[in-house]
């Protein structure tokens, strides 16, 4: 997979344009605020289709009405064009001019690592459970199916339990108790191979305690039903399901003490890392081509030692684009950034072209 270029119109606080990418490392530096982030931000949205901002606004330029991101991709000897328009409350996407779900978009094209991982060691189990479900729903196409009717059902049968109607429970439960022991079994079978590849991860980092990953779940297959049933009085006093893989956690283990109260913020950003590596091997293993990595703020909270395997990192995949406040060594290409703005920095070789073209029109209105 590599993206040859990206386009962007109306996208936060980026100027109208494209920018093309070869293989290898693209560096992208310059001062905070100048855009770089947002950049990484478009370029994984065009190429999965994915964002975790809770209001799609947020990502239009101030006084527009609709923004547009464009990634052009090489992947297996061909081409193909992603697009994705965003409005208020609306998002739209389409692969070479055919409107498409976000679920038939290539699951495997692109890993984002950022300093904010860390909160996945020291954030909320929901911060954890998210990252987990969205690496999963990556690799099975049915288990994202699964989870969103989960969820669904969920809603649903909230809005029951909150205006007391437990005479609908057993409307909702059979479906409730189907999906939810898919997902518990899937995430199973899937953390014993993510486990392995973050633990050898943390070890390659230089960490010299041992990462363990564990699910702590609220209930287990076998006992699921029976579980739900004795819970019911305490549901309908909350109003709430409390029972099921929606209320599971990851559990982050470093030498035997729980990362989440003990580790140190150095050790943290060390097993987000190794998280966001073993996410990048699963998904190479899977569809068997190394995604796009985009690595943002290479420098943040990292030592010499793990600054530099981040780099190696970067290198070792066809194509990663790296942002900093420097010049991420070892470049292909680098842009500096400034207001929203990128210009090449430095001499290119002769067979690149200048990285640099207009904007192509949204998809919003066609």
């Amino acid at each position: 997979m590599q993206l040859s270029s990206l386009s962007t119109l109306n996208y936060r606080n980026l100027a109208p344009g494209t920018l093309s990418f070869p293989g290898g490392v693209t560096g992208v530096y310059g001062e905070n605020g100048a855009g770089k982030t947002n950049l990484l931000e478009a370029a994984y949205l065009a190429l999965t289709g994915l964002t975790d901002v809770t209001r799609l606004e947020q990502l239009v330029q101030a006084g527009e009405q609709e923004a547009y991101v464009r990634a052009d991709l090489e992947s297996g000897g061909s081409l193909s064009i992603q697009e994705v328009g965003l409005g208020r409350g609306r998002r739209q996407l389409k692969v070479d001019g055919v409107r498409v779900r976000a679920g038939d978009l290539p699951r495997g094209s692109a890993v984002w690592i950022r300093p904010e991982d860390s909160e996945l060691v020291f954030g909320s189990p929901s911060g954890r459970r998210a990252y987990l479900d969205a690496l999963l729903s990556k690799l099975s196409a049915r288990y994202g199916q699964q989870l969103a009717r989960y969820e669904r059902t969920v809603s649903q049968r909230n809005a029951a339990l909150k205006s007391g109607e437990e005479w609908a429970m057993h409307v909702w439960d059979d479906t409730l108790l189907k999906l939810g022991t898919d997902i518990m079994l899937f995430r199973r079978r899937a953390l014993t191979r993510l486990a392995e590849l973050a633990a050898d991860a943390n070890a390659a980092l230089g960490s010299r305690k041992a990462l363990v990953l564990t699910l702590q779940e609220s209930t287990s297959p076998e006992t699921y039903a029976f579980d739900l049933a004795g819970r019911r009085a305490e549901e309908l006093a909350r109003g709430s399901t409390v029972t099921g893989p929606h209320r599971d956690d990851l559990l982050l283990s470093l030498g035997g003490f729980p990362a989440t109260e003990y580790a140190s913020r150095g050790e943290g950003r060390t097993i987000s890392l190794a998280l966001r590596r073993a996410e990048l091997e699963l998904l190479s293993e899977k569809f068997g081509e190394k995604p796009v990595l985009l690595i943002d703020d290479f420098s943040a909270e990292l030592d010499p030692a793990r600054r530099q395997y981040l780099l190696d990192l970067a290198a070792s995949v066809p194509q990663a684009i790296v942002t900093g406040t420097e010049r991420a060594p070892g470049a292909t290409r680098t842009f500096r950034a400034h207001a929203g703005r990128f210009t090449l920095d430095g001499p290119e070789p002769a067979d690149h072209d200048d990285g640099l073209a207009e904007a192509v029109p949204g998809v919003m209105t066609s």
